[in-house]
C-alpha cells in the first residue's frame, strides 16, 4: 500500500513499471510526487506555460539510464474520474498508464501521429489492466 490520501494499492504503482519495461525493454527509475493543486499547477506553469491544474505531469532525464519523475494530483484525478463517471482507482490507472507511455518516448502534443499511437496504446494498456485487476466489470 502507498500511503496518500486515498491509500494506494502497489498494484498500481507496479503497473507504471510493468508498462515502460514492456515498451523500452529496460527499467527506467521513477519517482511518483503526490501533489497538492497549487504545487502541480506551479510546475505546470513554470514547464508548460499552461496556468492551470493538471492530474499528471511527468518529465523524463537521460538516454541510456533513464530517470523519470511522475506527478499526480489526487484531486484532479478525482474530479476527473467524477467527471467522466469512472471510479477513482479507474482514473488513476488510466493516469498512470499515460504517465508511463510518456516515460517510454510516446509524445501527443507535438507529434499527431505519435498522438494517436500513443491514445491506442494508452487503450490497450487500459483494457488489459482493467482485466488483469478484476476491474473491466465495475
Amino acid at each position: 500500500m502507498v500511503t496518500t490520501n486515498k491509500n494506494i494499492e502497489e498494484k498500481y504503482i507496479r503497473t507504471v513499471d510493468e508498462v515502460t519495461r514492456n515498451e523500452l525493454g529496460k527499467e527506467v527509475n521513477i519517482n511518483l510526487v503526490f501533489l497538492s493543486k497549487e504545487k502541480i499547477k506551479k510546475i505546470n506553469r513554470e514547464f508548460r506555460n499552461i496556468n492551470s491544474e493538471t492530474d499528471v505531469l511527468t518529465f523524463v532525464y537521460g538516454d541510456d539510464d533513464l530517470f523519470a519523475e511522475i506527478y499526480l494530483c489526487e484531486d484532479v484525478i478525482e474530479e476527473n474520474a467524477k467527471k467522466f463517471s469512472n471510479t477513482y482507482e479507474k482514473e488513476l490507472l488510466m493516469v498512470l498508464i499515460h504517465a508511463a507511455l510518456h516515460c517510454s518516448g510516446y509524445d501527443h502534443e507535438y507529434d499527431k501521429t505519435n498522438a494517436k499511437k500513443m491514445f491506442d496504446l494508452q487503450e490497450r494498456y487500459y483494457e488489459k489492466y482493467l482485466k488483469k485487476y478484476g476491474m473491466d466489470n465495475v
